[in-house]
């Protein structure tokens, strides 16, 4: 019997999801005892001590099914952001999320437009879902080619997904693009908008929640993963009409985030002090990236994200292997279709300075012999 004929969606065309290796495990191959993971986007600073509090008395918790509704968690979302409750549905993390709205509303006989070079997690679960997968161009500042996006939807699109800012790339559209979206598409395409990384746009950022009395075909995914510090706990949100949140509320699981992840999100919530601190530090440790590659005149995204993207040309292989014997894990772009380029985690400023002087012996070595040395910029 093959059990792949009896499966649903497009299972039987994917491979499984390309996930690292455990630390441990990576110590004993490489034979280091320290390494550091810059390939995930995940935050250095750890999590604010109100957090901390949470964990530490979590043990007494441990024998009970967590609040299957989330009660306290949303009434903190509505004090502290003024979201509806009924708006709201929580879930464990954006990926879940996502494949929920997949399941929901997604068949074989529909297609999702999402953006080229967008996120890859979208186009897995459209993949997934047995949907068709329409992808649509992007700008030259990587940014999605609204017109394009417009243009490719059809009368068999049911969804257009896309993450703001992308994953890893970190193009971003403002309010007023998605507003634009949202007034030329009809009211039964579904626009869902990833917007895990949207913390580190700071106090510019202009939230998108104000569309939904307009356009109830909005939904907003937010994640507990970068920012917060959260990775390890697996909790997001999703913000939606009512309607929807019904419906992905009739779908989840009744206990699919822990008890802990809902204390601990709730409480980090209430701690904006903590996240504007972690988003200073990744702004200033940007900020020396840019510096570095402006001096070694190595072309680096526009990016506000707790990453950069940098474009090493023709010696990006070098670069990640050089990097990697060393215990620093990047991410290279090759599996994107962008082999020239690697992303790099915003690390603690302890760990960027170990990366870039490194990093300048790499660029060092690989320059023509009969080239003048730079000097590490300050």
């Amino acid at each position: 019997m093959q059990f792949s004929s009896l499966v649903n969606g497009g299972i039987t065309k994917m491979l499984p999801y390309r996930m690292g290796k455990p630390i441990e495990l990576l110590q004993q191959e490489l034979g280091a005892k320290n390494l550091l993971r810059l390939n995930s986007g995940e935050s250095p600073y750890g999590v604010s001590r109100k957090v901390s509090k949470i964990m530490a008395d979590y043990v007494d918790k441990v024998p009970f099914y967590p609040d299957a509704s989330g009660y306290i968690f949303k009434q903190t979302l509505k004090e502290r952001k003024g979201y509806a409750i009924n708006h709201i549905t929580v879930g464990a993390d954006y990926h879940e999320l996502i494949s929920l709205m997949a399941r929901a509303f997604l068949n074989d006989k529909v297609n999702v437009v999402v953006p080229s070079l967008n996120s890859l997690i979208l186009e897995r679960a459209v993949n997934l879902s047995g949907a068709t997968l329409v992808s649509s161009g992007i700008d030259d500042n990587w940014c999605p080619n609204i017109e394009a996006l417009l243009g490719a939807v059809n009368e068999n699109t049911r969804m257009i997904m896309l993450s703001n800012p992308s994953n890893p790339l970190g193009a971003f559209l403002v309010y007023a693009d998605i507003e634009m979206i949202l007034s030329r598409i009809p009211s039964d395409i579904i626009l869902v908008v990833d917007e895990s990384l949207i913390d580190y746009l700071g106090y510019g950022y202009k939230d998108l929640y104000g569309l939904l009395n307009t356009y109830q075909n909005l939904v907003l995914i937010r994640s507990f993963s970068y920012a917060y510090g959260l990775a390890g706990l697996r909790i997001g949100y999703m913000l939606s009409g009512e309607e929807i949140c019904s419906i992905i509320n009739v779908l989840r699981d009744p206990y699919n985030v822990s008890q802990l992840a809902l204390d601990c999100a709730s409480e980090a919530l209430t701690d904006m002090v903590f996240i504007n601190y972690v988003v200073e530090r990744t702004n200033t440790e940007r900020g020396r990236y840019n510096e570095f590659c402006s001096y070694y005149s190595l072309p680096i995204l526009e990016s506000k994200t707790s990453s950069v993207t940098i474009d090493f040309g023709e010696h990006a292989l070098n670069v990640y292997n050089a990097l990697l014997s060393q215990g620093i894990f990047t991410r290279p772009l090759n599996y994107m279709g962008l082999p020239s380029l690697i992303n790099i985690t915003l690390g603690h400023p302890r760990e960027n300075d170990f990366l870039l002087r490194r990093l300048e012996k790499i660029l060092l070595a690989l320059q023509p012999q009969d080239q003048p040395d730079h000097n590490e910029p300050s």
